[in-house]
């Protein structure tokens, strides 16, 4: 069986049994038989505690098994979260308002019920217990009785085992209940990493493969034979089930030209999907599942844990994990984007020292801001269309989004400063052409500019300005040595906007090529305006 059947029928029988015991005590029996009773009861209910913590830990290891990739929007078809008061703020990345669009599968919401299920039942189990009587006047839970004389050193023996048993079970609810959390994380990286994508959607996609990661197959050793039985005695579709028709790839077949919806049936069977997906799910997790459980009456009331330590080490697990994968995602784009960018601005046989003034941006700039057009239009396919009909939803912004583009453009910044540094000399018009295209590329992406990428920027500028004078400087002295009349300097009439300095008439080409390159390209960069 599982956890939740289980933490039903061991409730029911504590209640059960200690009723029976409370009505065995309204006969007013003696001390001795009402102690030994006492003992009975508090040993039963750690001993039903501890099982039902070991039943929850080992369906937390098996979760994996539950993900069907099924993405929703919001957090509607959830259970009742717990969002506080502080978090409630009118601001756009406020948890209130993410709870409202963010992507996630239904793996999340399971483990959120079964967490709070299982939280429940142990708190049920714990709250029973015998009413007021001459046992609960001698010993109280937790605390050594005062025995007399002539009591057994049996029973003295006992009451000792049940207290030692309540305060393992007390450790061992507070053990699991954060272990169900590392071991749910664990599975959300397996996930991530081992989920095999499928090219001719005969399935979902959602079988975990021990090659695709170093920790899949330990947790798939710990899951033991009996992992799909456990899956299915939860009520969901299995995975090989005819049934499951929203799932992604078994819709439709991919191969059929038929149907609309083909291009985002395929790419929900790509790599990029199964760690974009994980990561809305870590994000939701650290937001909503966890402020959750540890509002709930259980923690805070019946057991009253201790959790400062814990979730500490909690929270900087789940930081670790979540930059783990976010940094797998981001490796491959900003490599391309890397490319790209060297390639133009190094390889690309334009003399920066020879050049005349400026026309337009170069090739790779539209190349280096198309590829981040197809890279939030994957983010946007695979995250916000999710459904149809009543849950087909398109998102402007997804906080997973604003995140990406944030690192992509501080990844973009760096690499076109680190090309531009290793140029020596400019001309006057090799100078306003990398002042063009990087303000080009910064006002393009300003809705993802932070504070790195903004001073990556201003160093660039600089430098350019720096090295151009040393360009003239040098220019000059060459001039002065062969007799010839020297160039002028160009330092008159300088103005400083936004990190850039130039003279005024510099200034009147930069902004009327920037008004013809705005001009051509807002549609095609559209998405990356503000909503």
């Amino acid at each position: 069986t599982h956890a939740l059947l289980a933490g039903h029928f061991m409730a029911a029988i504590a209640e059960l049994v200690v009723n029976a015991a409370n009505d065995i005590e309204a006969i007013d029996m003696a001390q001795e038989p009402a102690i030994i009773l006492a003992n009975l009861i508090s040993q039963l209910k750690a001993g039903l505690i501890l099982f039902l913590c070991e039943m929850w830990d080992r369906d937390a290891r098996a979760m994996t098994l539950h993900e069907n990739w099924r993405l929703h929007h919001g957090t509607g078809y959830w259970p009742s979260v717990y969002i506080g008061r502080r978090d409630n703020t009118g601001s756009d990345d406020s948890p209130a308002a993410v709870a409202e669009s963010i992507a996630n599968t239904e793996l999340l919401p399971l483990f959120l019920r079964t967490a709070q299920t299982i939280m429940g039942k142990l708190g049920a189990i714990y709250a029973v217990s015998l009413q007021p009587g001459k046992s609960t006047r001698t010993m109280s839970q937790g605390q050594t009785p005062h025995f007399d004389a002539n009591f057994d050193e049996g029973q003295r023996q006992q009451s000792e085992r049940s207290h030692k048993m309540h305060d393992m079970a007390m450790a061992h609810v507070k053990r699991t209940f954060f272990g169900t959390m590392y071991s749910f994380l664990d599975a959300l990286h397996v996930l991530a990493f081992s989920t095999q994508p499928q090219s001719d959607g005969s399935n979902t996609g959602s079988a975990v493969s021990g090659s695709g990661s170093a920790v899949a197959l330990p947790l798939a050793q710990r899951f033991g034979a009996g992992s799909t039985q456990r899956r299915l005695s939860f009520n969901l579709p299995a995975k090989n089930d005819a049934s499951n028709e929203l799932a992604p790839g078994r819709r439709h077949s991919l191969a059929d030209p038929g149907r609309p919806d083909q291009a985002r049936s395929a790419s929900h069977n790509t790599r990029s999907f199964f760690v974009l997906a994980t990561l809305c799910n870590m994000t939701a997790f650290r937001l909503f599942v966890v402020p959750d459980l540890l509002h709930t009456k259980a923690i805070r009331n019946t057991f009253k844990l201790e959790v400062a330590d814990e979730l500490a080490h909690l929270e900087k697990l789940l930081r670790r994990l979540d930059d783990m994968i976010f940094s797998y995602y981001i490796r491959d784009k900003a490599k391309q984007l890397s490319s790209i960018v060297r390639r133009g601005v190094l390889m690309g046989g334009f003399s920066w020292s020879t050049t005349e003034m400026p026309k337009d941006a170069q090739p790779y700039v539209s190349e280096a801001l198309l590829y981040l057009v197809f890279t939030h239009a994957e983010i946007m396919d695979l995250i916000s269309e999710v459904g149809a009909g009543a849950e087909h939803h398109m998102v402007k912004q997804q906080p997973l989004t604003k995140r990406v583009f944030q690192m992509l453009t501080v990844n973009l910044a760096q690499d076109l400063l680190e090309s531009i540094r290793a140029i020596d000399a400019f001309s006057e018009g090799g100078m306003l052409q990398c002042v063009l295209e990087a303000m080009v590329i910064s006002q393009t992406l300003q809705t993802y500019m932070t504070a790195p990428a903004t001073e990556c920027f201003r160093l660039l500028y600089a430098y350019v300005r720096s090295a151009y004078d040393r360009s003239q400087e040098r220019a000059r002295k060459l001039a002065v040595q062969q007799g010839r009349p020297a160039p002028e300097s160009g330092t008159g009439d300088l103005r400083e906007i936004d990190g850039v300095t130039l003279a005024s008439s510099h200034w009147e080409i930069i902004r009327r090529l920037l008004r013809d390159c705005t001009r051509r390209t807002q549609i095609q960069f559209r998405c990356f305006q503000p909503a």
